[in-house]
């Protein structure tokens, strides 16, 4: 089985970005959810937002991407552009006290676990600035914005469900990038526990 990396960040970090660059990087497969999937995960987003159903159908889609994941690693490295670490970080951040206890070290069974999983960041002044600069924001975005304890409660429960945290203020997104992958080499030689690091 080949390895797993996922980059987790709030909305307007420049994950997408890393996420190519880095798969580009490692020759891996950047895993993009099947058509079943995305129609599925469309659906459930529809339903109230916080709504158990809406919760119980995330769930099921995280595990049926989870299926398509190890698929993948049959072959190949994969990277991830977020996966069960965001969904649960926005559970706790509305307060799901289920969801706010969780870390890397319990992770559900029934998911696959990444090798490495990487909490980006930027400043909030960038991050709010290239929120600004879209077309168009989702609720989520606005809230992130707007609503300092929700995005307090979020930050920290990604930063419980990641290996590390990268910053990507002040590097270009190949520089990034390049970062994760030294991250990931030493922890593949072993030379770099695999604990929360600021770097």
């Amino acid at each position: 089985m080949n390895s797993v990396i996922v980059l987790e960040a709030l909305d307007g970090v420049g994950k997408t970005t890393v996420a190519k660059i880095l798969a580009r990087k490692m020759n891996a497969v950047l895993y993009r959810p099947s058509v079943k999937i995305i129609q599925f995960v469309n659906e459930s987003v529809k339903l109230p937002y916080g709504s158990p159903v809406r919760s119980e159908n995330i769930r099921k889609s995280l595990e049926m991407m989870s299926n398509e994941i190890k698929e993948i690693t049959k072959y190949s490295t994969v990277v991830i552009d977020r996966f069960y670490a965001s969904w649960a970080s926005a559970e706790a951040g509305d307060g799901n006290l289920r969801m706010a206890g969780l870390s890397i070290d319990n992770w559900p069974r029934n998911l696959i676990k990444p090798n490495l999983s990487i909490h980006l960041r930027v400043d909030e002044d960038v991050r709010l600035a290239r929120i600004g600069s879209r077309a168009h924001q989702n609720d989520r975005e606005i809230r992130l914005g707007n609503d300092q304890t929700y995005r307090h409660r979020v930050l920290r429960s990604l930063t419980r469900l990641t290996n590390y945290d990268v910053d990507n203020t002040f590097r270009t997104p190949d520089e990034t990038a390049s970062r994760i992958l030294q991250i990931f080499r030493n922890i593949k030689e072993r030379r770099n526990p695999l604990s929360v690091l600021v770097v």
